[in-house]
């Protein structure tokens, strides 16, 4: 172990030695060739050129070289474009058009009504008839032959030809001898009929009508007998034979038959 000590040491000393050597040997040749080649310059230049040669070895770039060649990093992450004006000026178009819009229907919202919803089982609808047009008295007068017609099984012609040649169609009409409305009826007569408003138009037709119904049935339909019975009473026609001298009587019935000739 000493032993191995002590030639590392000798062997360490041993290398040392040589290189010592050899730098003092350099050293002294630079000086000879100094003195004897260039003098001091000589020498002053090669430590100049030596000082500046380590310089750059251990200091690397200077500012100027890094100001005419500057480093670029490259970055993985690539750098958005910055938005045109163009663009900032729609997106701030479309901020104010969606503001004004919502402004607005804000404003609706507050004046608009919500529509009531009625429930149909608790108020049901009303059918709302309309009233039917009014009727003229001559419409009137028509529709009340047609029904007595019908109800009695007598010719219209014959109602309208009795209506006209005892009132002319006046519904208000008086005779000297009391008989009243549009089919000259007595009051008694009226009151057996059971007229109650002796100038009702319907009422006054019914019970002319059916006065008339009742003397054809006496006289057996003869339609002569019947129309005399109606105008003098049937205790005059029954009286006379059916012949009634009276000359009102018998003007009374061609004229009848004349009118309902003519509305046949």
């Amino acid at each position: 172990m000493a032993y191995n000590n002590l030639l590392s040491t000798h062997h360490h000393y041993s290398r040392r030695i040589p290189g010592s050597v050899r730098g003092y040997a350099k050293a002294q040749s630079i000086r000879n060739s100094a003195t004897g080649q260039g003098g001091f310059k000589n020498i002053l230049s090669s430590v100049r050129s030596r000082s500046s040669i380590n310089r750059f070895k251990t200091r690397g770039l200077t500012l100027a070289d890094y100001r005419a060649q500057p480093v670029i990093s490259k970055s993985r992450f690539r750098p958005q474009p910055l938005p045109t004006t163009n663009f900032l000026k729609n997106k701030v178009l479309n901020q104010i058009s969606d503001q004004s819009a919502s402004t607005a229907l804000k404003r609706k919202n507050r004046f608009q009504v919500e529509p009531k919803i009625v429930d149909s089982a608790e108020k049901p609808e009303r059918n709302i008839q309309q009233p039917p047009p009014s009727l003229t008295e001559r419409q009137i007068i028509e529709q009340s032959v047609q029904k007595a017609a019908a109800k009695y099984n007598l010719p219209p012609g014959l109602i309208r030809a009795v209506i006209r040649a005892e009132s002319n169609f006046q519904v208000s009409a008086v005779s000297h001898a009391g008989a009243k409305g549009l089919m000259q009826l007595m009051p008694a007569t009226a009151k057996d009929l059971g007229v109650t408003d002796i100038f009702d138009i319907e009422q006054n037709i019914d019970g002319g009508a059916k006065y008339l119904s009742r003397m054809l049935d006496r006289f057996g339909g003869n339609v002569r007998k019947a129309l005399a019975a109606y105008n003098a009473g049937p205790g005059t026609v029954i009286k006379y034979s059916g012949r009634v001298p009276y000359p009102e009587t018998r003007q009374y019935v061609k004229r009848v038959l004349r009118f309902a000739r003519q509305t046949a």
